[in-house]
């Protein structure tokens, strides 16, 4: 299994979804563990889970990041290092200034730096998920690659929540959060220092596929409609909009679930974020090679159905109280089924992007997702306010059943119009 990982550009995309993964949880679970010793109602914490909304809005930004130039930087750098390295500079002052912002006084401004580090965390994706997709799309062999190249950058995105996680709680433990989170932003220089390495795919008239013409609004109209056109566009807006419902519930509310439970920084990081992520890693790196002896249909109908199990795995932990075994098989589950999940989802939507556009329509797609997973967390703490955590960690459950259902409308109306998609 481990041969398919062999090749030095999955490496890059390794330490570039490291550099990814950092922002994720300082606005997220980190951020919420921190709130919640403010004591803030679970409400209000699932409305700060709305500062996440630039991860949705991805492909609003993607074509002026694909075309527009950084007066100077551009010429002497290139489109994927200028905007790379800008918006990762913006990404570690704004991760700082949170850092020394104090919640319990001045909620508001704590609001408006997590915005701040999820629209220059969001630049910073388009950026690597442009490389990702016309490096894969470029090099010999790229369906090989597919699954494995979708693996490295889902692991290092979970390497990266290691440190914003269970790194970040264990600074903040020993020293401050202001401590912590400065330390945790100079991380994201593992993602400068791959920016800075990486040399640009080409295509076959050595054109970069990023330095496209400025003109463009035509052709990104019709990479849209293209897409929008298709047969089962809409059953795979269902399909996404419903896959990521129980990852969502269990990222944003699995810190305040578990902080009323009674646990603390040190216990929450060494069970739910180290030994957690290290799952995840292994996750990912099963999802890359499953994908390539089942496919991708297969795996993902695989993936739809394990989180059922990790959902579930909460509700006994809710049964369990304040107990470190039992949490210890709960993350293990959830995160080993959270890896399979984010490698195959990465898979399987980049499968649907095509041409010159094609990060546009990955972000399309994929912000489908994050819209989802925006809304769901909103509406998760006033959930579990009303009827508790038992029933909210049901609900989430029973998403795979229209995620299983959307995934089969889409295998159907593709094949009639692509017999090889049945290989998928």
């Amino acid at each position: 299994m481990l041969r398919l990982y062999f090749n030095r550009h999955l490496f890059v995309l390794l330490a570039l979804g490291f550099s990814s993964g950092v922002p994720f949880l300082l606005i997220l679970s980190t951020l919420s563990f921190w709130l919640s010793e403010s004591h803030l109602s679970k409400s209000l914490l699932g409305l700060l889970m709305i500062t996440s909304l630039p991860y949705s809005l991805k492909f609003l930004f993607a074509p002026f990041i694909e075309t527009l130039v950084i007066p100077f930087l551009t010429r002497k750098l290139g489109p994927y290092k200028s905007w790379g390295l800008l918006s990762q500079i913006a990404l570690v002052a704004s991760i700082i200034a949170l850092g020394h912002c104090h919640p319990a006084q001045n909620l508001l401004l704590c609001a408006v730096l997590s915005l701040f580090i999820s629209f220059f965390s969001a630049i910073q994706d388009i950026v690597i998920d442009s490389y990702r997709l016309s490096l894969l799309s470029l090099s010999k062999g790229s369906k090989d690659l597919l699954g494995p190249g979708a693996a490295m950058e889902s692991i290092g995105f979970r390497l990266g929540m290691l440190m914003s996680g269970a790194g970040t709680l264990y600074l903040a433990a020993i020293f401050d959060w202001a401590t912590a989170y400065t330390f945790t932003a100079m991380t994201v220089g593992i993602g400068m220092a791959a920016f800075i390495t990486i040399t640009p795919p080409q295509t076959s008239n050595n054109r970069t596929i990023s330095n496209l013409p400025k003109n463009n609004l035509q052709g990104l109209n019709q990479c849209w409609k293209t897409l929008f056109n298709q047969p089962y566009f809409w059953s795979l807006v269902g399909f996404i909009m419903c896959f990521k419902i129980a990852d969502t519930v269990l990222n944003s509310m699995s810190a305040p679930f578990l902080f009323e439970l009674g646990f603390t920084k040190i216990e929450y990081a060494q069970i739910s974020k180290f030994f957690g992520i290290s799952l995840m890693v292994v996750g990912g790196l099963t999802g890359g090679a499953v994908i390539q002896y089942l496919g991708l249909q297969q795996t993902v109908i695989l993936c739809a159905l394990v989180q059922t199990v990790s959902c579930l795995m909460f509700v006994v932990q809710g049964w369990a109280g304040h107990d470190m075994n039992i949490l210890m098989i709960t993350i293990g589950v959830e995160s080993l089924c959270s890896g399979l999940t984010s490698t195959a989802f990465i898979a399987y939507l980049s499968h649907f992007c095509k041409g010159d556009f094609n990060v546009t329509q990955f972000l399309l797609l994929y912000s489908l997702g994050s819209f989802s997973r925006v809304v769901i967390s909103a509406l998760s703490g006033a959930f579990a306010d009303i009827f508790g955590w038992t029933s909210l960690f049901f609900l989430a459950s029973s998403a795979c059943i229209p995620s299983v259902y959307y995934l089969m409308k889409v295998y159907k109306k593709k094949s009639k119009i692509l017999p090889k998609f049945q290989t998928l």
